[in-house]
């Protein structure tokens, strides 16, 4: 009876083991699990986790892309919204050539600030690389004074759309953007695991971006 006793019990440690696993394997393999993973990465600088669960390169293309098209083309209401920058004092035709013109420059800039946002440990070796190491700087300064809440997760099929909630402290960081709403894409890779894609609200996120930018500059007294 005592072999049999253990023979069950063990039996059902294995069940359990398995069951778990296979409860493991399915919530690493939502959307919500990436999103928390990636938000985690990020918060603790490690680049292979984030690699993991979005995709930079391409995120930082459509973020970079949308955008710039929203400004070249409403760069006269920014004008008329921030007369004292002199970056809006053009208008969409010259916009949207200097944009194209500066497109791959920007991008191998800003890919180089978040590459040194992971990596603390590299060391810039270039001009370019201190200009990016000050903006890596800045962002992780960003960083340690805004949450992130997920909202709302909505998986159909291999993709998902979720709703986040960035908050600010009530720090002059914090207070530069108190609120603002993210919309993402999520899509499932070949192994199961989601991976975010790209931002789906880029226009309603820009006006109050482009403001604490402003708000940001006028802080640090370069206006």
């Amino acid at each position: 009876m005592k072999f049999k006793r253990g023979f069950i019990a063990m039996l059902a440690f294995l069940i359990a083991a398995l069951g778990l696993s296979g409860y493991s394997y399915q919530s690493e393999r939502t959307p919500t699990y990436a999103l928390a993973e990636f938000m985690d990465g990020v918060r603790n600088h490690d680049a292979k986790k984030v690699a993991r669960y979005a995709d930079v390169a391409g995120l930082t293309a459509s973020l970079y892309d949308e955008s710039t098209a929203i400004l070249a083309r409403d760069i006269e209401s920014l004008h008329a919204a921030y007369p004292d920058d002199w970056f809006f004092r053009h208008d969409t035709a010259f916009m949207k050539d200097h944009i194209a013109r500066r497109r791959s420059d920007d991008l191998v800039f800003i890919r180089r600030a978040e590459e040194l946002y992971l990596d603390t440990d590299i060391v810039p070796i270039s001009r370019m690389d201190g200009n990016a190491r000050w903006v890596a700087d800045e962002a992780e300064v960003f960083e340690k004074h805004y949450n992130v809440r997920i909202d709302s997760v909505r998986q159909e099929g291999d993709a998902a759309d979720a709703t986040l909630t960035v908050m600010g402290d009530a720090s002059d960081y914090g207070t530069l953007l108190p609120k603002l709403t993210v919309e993402v894409r999520l899509e499932a890779q070949e192994d199961g695991h989601y991976m975010v894609k790209r931002v789906t609200n880029v226009g309603e996120a820009f006006p109050p971006v482009v403001k604490a930018v402003e708000d940001y500059w006028t802080m640090k007294g370069w206006q």
